[in-house]
């Protein structure tokens, strides 16, 4: 039987939505075979990352048209080789969700090496909308996570533990 184990409070995105949300996104846009640069599978951000891509394509009744392709880690050089590998698989691809923004530049660098433009032959979602992603060109369009609003959220609970220390939420 496992311990139970004290819960901690914390405030993460919800990775599965964000990813679902991104392939909505390409959806709209009349893509229908899309792939994913997922990050490390050991991570939790890399499991449901996946999930949420795999489950949203399914949903949109598109299961048989996913390809993904896991990275070794969140760097550029990373999607790089993951971007190389997964339009070598699936050359039909016309849209790609990335795990996070440095993936998504390592797949324009692909995209760019090869003559594919973006986003007139294949569409790119990045995750996170880091800093200066916006001078990336053309623009990266990026699932926005709002840092501000996590940390009010975290600084919250945190007062919250300070004044009722035996509250559990």
């Amino acid at each position: 039987r496992a311990e139970l184990r004290p819960r901690l409070s914390s405030v993460v995105p919800d990775d599965e939505l964000s990813m679902s949300l991104g392939v909505d996104h390409l959806v709209a846009l009349g893509h229908q075979t899309i792939g994913h640069i997922a990050g490390p599978l050991q991570h939790s951000t890399g499991y449901l990352r996946r999930r949420g891509f795999v489950r949203a394509m399914a949903r949109h009744g598109l299961a048989d048209r996913a390809s993904y392709q896991c990275a070794r880690n969140y760097s550029r050089e990373a999607g790089v080789e993951a971007a190389r590998k997964l339009l070598d698989q699936n050359p039909k691809i016309t849209g790609i969700l990335a795990a996070n923004d440095l993936l998504a530049v390592g797949v324009y660098d692909v995209l760019h090496e090869r003559g594919i433009r973006c986003p007139e032959d294949i569409s790119v979602v990045g995750h996170n909308d880091m800093q200066l992603v916006d001078m990336i060109e053309p623009p990266l369009t990026s699932i926005r996570i709002d840092n501000f609003e996590m940390g009010r959220k975290a600084a919250d609970l945190l007062q919250q533990a300070i004044e009722v220390p035996n509250l559990t939420t």
